[in-house]
């Protein structure tokens, strides 16, 4: 058996630098993005006015991603702001990803801007893995005008840390036989999974670096943290927590998310954003005739702190009363009361429609299943926002949010 290799490629700064290589792709005036301090952000009139991402000059200022422009203007006062353009961003990502799948077949897409690339046995084609991660980091920067950074590891866990020890523009290596002396001795915070309310409940416990949760007895973990401690106590010892590319090649998923511009402060106002959310998700669905066994929910909230569960419905459907019922039942019973900011639905064991199952209730569903091939056709015709629930008249919460159309547009995207 072939040992396993796997890089994981991270766009440094990938907002601020797809927005730098457009411009001089088009050869528009004005300053280096990526050399002066500069940022891009969303309107500072509004809530979505945060920082997205940042050049390392604004970055040695102190301005973080995801605070307020003005505590950005406050530490550095002449930095550059550029309003987002998302659609050249997920142009930019899709164009790394297609660059990515000529050197492996096997690509995870982990988000906008990073990716796992199983290159087990890619040896014989493009030589040593370091050679190779070199070699696509360098062709990234000369024929598409941004930089990365490539991890490479026998675990994909590691390799996504590997990332993450100097930006921009490197390749590092973190092989399992390598975790004690580099990365043992780093903080926990580095620890992929371990959010600022995980850190800090684990100094708390007396847990400051990797090494140290690493030798820390699993029992003592799991009581702490439930399936949580088990997950990065694994991560620790350089184990992955689960295969990406299992789930890639077996589990379809049809999803959207939405960052609200104030937060959610209680279950009614979230049933409006978790229905809007289902009519888009369940849209999308019957646009490409597919039904689905799972609903899952993810929120995160004011603080970044991800939660996130599933529930399998028992039988298939892309109905928005089914998907809104059981993301209600969910949100109850994983929500902690905290503001949210940020609410996700998806949908997973899709099958095409014809495969579905009758239930006891295929009479009514056909009836709300004739509703919304009704509705579909309108907004077809006419646009989305062309036959709407009265419930989305008022109210913060818009109809059919989500995806990349509406909130892309309004910088609600947060990198």
């Amino acid at each position: 058996m072939k040992d396993k290799v796997f890089f994981h490629i991270d766009v440094n700064s990938a907002y601020l630098s797809w927005e730098a290589a457009n411009r001089k792709r088009l050869n528009i005036g004005g300053p280096d993005l990526v050399n002066i301090a500069s940022a891009i952000a969303g309107d500072p009139d509004r809530r979505s006015g945060i920082i997205l991402a940042k050049s390392q000059l604004a970055k040695n200022f102190g301005v973080k991603t995801g605070e307020p422009v003005g505590i950005a203007r406050s530490k550095c006062p002449n930095i550059y702001l550029v309003p987002p353009n998302f659609d050249t961003y997920v142009d930019y990502s899709n164009m790394l990803m297609e660059f990515l799948r000529t050197y492996s077949p096997n690509v995870y897409q982990y988000s906008i801007d990073e990716a796992f690339l199983d290159m087990t046995g890619t040896e014989r084609l493009f030589g040593d893995p370091i050679d190779c991660a070199n070699t696509i980091r360098q062709r990234v920067r000369d024929e598409l005008g941004f930089t990365i950074n490539v991890g490479v590891s026998d675990k994909m866990v590691l390799a996504k840390i590997a990332g993450d020890f100097s930006k921009p523009d490197k390749t590092h290596r973190l092989f399992q036989s390598e975790i004690e002396e580099k990365m043992w001795p780093l903080p926990i915070e580095d620890l992929f999974f371990v959010g600022k309310k995980t850190s800090k409940k684990l100094r708390s416990l007396g847990i400051e670096t990797i090494g140290q949760l690493a030798k820390t007895d699993i029992k003592f973990m799991k009581r702490h943290f439930k399936k949580h401690g088990q997950v990065i106590h694994n991560h620790a010892n350089g184990l992955d927590g689960y295969d990406f590319f299992r789930k890639l090649t077996t589990n379809k998923s049809v999803g959207n998310s939405t960052t609200t511009s104030s937060d959610i402060n209680s279950y009614e106002e979230a049933k409006h954003w978790i229905l809007s959310l289902s009519e888009t998700v369940c849209a999308r669905l019957r646009k490409k005739e597919l039904t689905a066994g799972v609903v899952s929910l993810e929120l995160v909230d004011k603080d970044f702190n991800r939660c996130q569960a599933q529930k399998s419905l028992g039988f298939r459907t892309n109905k928005v009363s089914d998907v809104y019922e059981v993301s209600c039942k969910i949100f109850k019973d994983i929500w902690s009361g905290r503001p949210i900011r940020h609410i996700g639905i998806a949908t997973s064991k899709v099958e095409e429609k014809n495969s579905d199952q009758l239930n006891f209730f295929s009479q009514i569903s056909s009836k709300e299943e004739r509703l919304y091939i009704a509705m579909d056709d309108i907004r077809s015709k006419y646009g989305d926002d062309s036959i709407k629930r009265a419930s989305f008249l008022k109210g913060e919460a818009g109809h059919m949010e989500g995806g990349t159309s509406k909130n892309k547009k309004n910088g609600l995207v947060y990198l």
